[in-house]
């Protein structure tokens, strides 16, 4: 199951955590199948990371230094 795989490899890998949560995005679009909420909830739309405190996703700042 692959989001269970990629939060065990999230901690030492977390490239191969973006490439489960992308293979499995893929494989649901590409057999047109609906992901569970809380799956979706927890991949990152744009880059397929995890999105957990403190242990992975984006965070884009507003305004830079001037």
């Amino acid at each position: 199951f692959p989001p269970q795989a990629a939060h065990w490899v999230l901690p030492h890998s977390p490239a191969l955590a973006r490439f489960y949560c992308s293979i499995q995005r893929g494989t649901a679009r590409r057999l047109v199948l609906r992901l569970a909420p809380s799956v979706k909830r927890v991949v990152c739309r744009r880059c397929c990371s995890l999105l957990l405190p403190g242990a992975g996703g984006c965070l884009r700042l507003r305004g830079g230094s001037r």
